[in-house]
């Protein structure tokens, strides 16, 4: 793929926005990082950067002035995405590209992501906006064909547990490769950080909350206390589909779960309480 990325750019038949996609932790943001340095390079190679230039230096020491980076620890409002095309109309400073990494861009407010169409259909002269998310689902249909899609698939199960054995001293759960969807820099974040062991754990607590066996509020505590809220929740369900009734609605779980992954990114000010609360309760209701 790299090369292929790389062969595009040198001919001048690179879109100007890529959209990268697929699950959390298989690299999406290494192949964005890697094509923006190739972009912006003086010298490049057909599948990479030459890593000595002017221009890879800055890249390197984080003072390149033809690269922006959107933050995207909460939602992505309408004021960045402004700023990211003026950005992309100006000129490049050293006269190469103008590369804009835009990482989780389902974070997105519905009026960032209009804001942002514009800058899609009329691109600077040289721009190129690197979109990644894994969850296209959640972007505008008006974005996804905006966009050119490159799909950065999962590594087969037997190499991505033999690299993690490699690459931790710690015990690999049965299920984390799965609950990653494949995603071995993903699994290895999550056995680093500790989070592997309360992902069990909560998903130990999930099926005694469903019976009744585990206080509403507790659930609600230990979920909100959860960077992986949402992944649990989902990875839960599909787990149980197999074995749910058929007169229980799976995929109207599945639909409120997205709804309310929506609201979480795109409502500011949500009570993240009441919103979680109300989401437990549908999912104990649908499954019980």
């Amino acid at each position: 793929m790299q090369l292929h990325l790389g062969q595009l750019a040198q001919s001048g038949q690179l879109h100007h926005a890529l959209l990268f996609t697929g699950p959390n932790g298989v690299g999406k943001h290494l192949v964005a990082q890697h094509l923006a340095k190739q972009l912006l390079c003086l010298q490049p190679f057909p599948d990479a950067a030459c890593g000595y230039c002017k221009s890879c230096l800055l890249v390197n020491a984080g003072h390149h002035p033809d690269l922006m980076q959107l933050a995207s620890d909460s939602s992505i409002g309408v004021d960045a995405v402004r700023e990211l095309s003026q950005f992309m109309q100006g000129t490049p400073q050293q006269g190469g590209a103008r590369v804009v990494l835009l990482p989780q861009a389902h974070k997105m407010t519905e009026a960032a992501a209009n804001a942002l169409l514009k800058t899609l259909e009329e691109p600077g002269s040289d721009s190129f906006l690197l979109l990644q998310t894994a969850y296209e689902q959640q972007l505008l249909p008006t974005i996804l064909s905006r966009c050119q899609r490159w799909l950065i698939a999962p590594v087969n199960d037997q190499a991505a547990q033999l690299w993690l054995a490699e690459q931790s001293d710690q015990p690999v759960p049965p299920y984390l490769l799965a609950y990653c969807a494949g995603a071995p820099l993903r699994a290895l974040e999550l056995l680093a950080s500790g989070q592997s062991e309360q992902i069990d754990q909560l998903l130990q607590l999930l099926p005694r909350f469903i019976a009744g066996e585990y206080p509403l509020s507790d659930m609600v505590k230990t979920l909100e206390a959860q960077t992986e809220t949402t992944t649990i929740l989902f990875w839960f369900v599909r787990q149980l589909w197999p074995t749910v009734d058929e007169n229980r609605n799976c995929q109207q779980l599945f639909q409120r779960l997205a709804q309310w992954c929506r609201d979480e990114q795109q409502i500011l000010g949500q009570n993240r309480t009441l919103a979680l609360t109300a989401l437990l309760l549908d999912v104990q209701r649908l499954l019980r």
